[in-house]
């Protein structure tokens, strides 16, 4: 005596939705189980760090200055794309939540090569160095600075 399975009569296209979401609903408990490995080194010392205040200017400028002893590090002029595009989204993060954006942020070098641009007052994290070696260089050069620009 031999058993026959009843045909299915759920198409196709529903058992690869049902497959999707299972996949979907396996992964969000994955990644909530064995969160990020950078999201536990926050608490990690940088190896160089520098709080930073950001100036607009009128003539489109803007002043890079050590908040520790009030010098100009830099002035950014041009395009500057990355910079000045990474300063947009902090900018537009602290207008909507009210804060004043000639609050400092910090600027940090850890052990294990992360470049991380925090602002204390959003908690917004931006780690450069996911963005290319050339764009992280461009803030990088901040935290070696050493000499003040003159007629500033």
């Amino acid at each position: 005596m031999s058993y026959v399975f009843p045909k299915s009569t759920m198409p196709v296209s529903l058992k690869a939705a049902i497959v999707c979401v299972l996949i979907s609903v396996v992964g969000f408990v994955m990644s909530q189980l064995f969160n990020d490995y950078r999201l536990s080194r926050l608490d990690e010392v940088p190896v160089i760090s520098r709080m930073l205040q950001f100036k607009d200017q009128k003539d489109g400028a803007v002043l890079v200055i050590d908040v520790k002893n009030n010098e100009v590090l830099e002035v950014i002029e041009g395009e500057a794309g990355f910079v000045r595009g990474v300063l947009r989204a902090i900018n537009r993060e602290r207008r909507m939540r009210g804060i004043s954006q000639e609050e400092p942020m910090q600027l940090a070098a850890y052990q294990d090569g992360r470049l991380i641009l925090e602002d204390p007052k959003t908690k917004v994290l931006i780690e450069l160095e996911s963005f290319g070696k050339t764009n992280a260089e461009s803030f990088s050069t901040l935290l070696m600075k050493k000499t003040t620009v003159k007629g500033s």
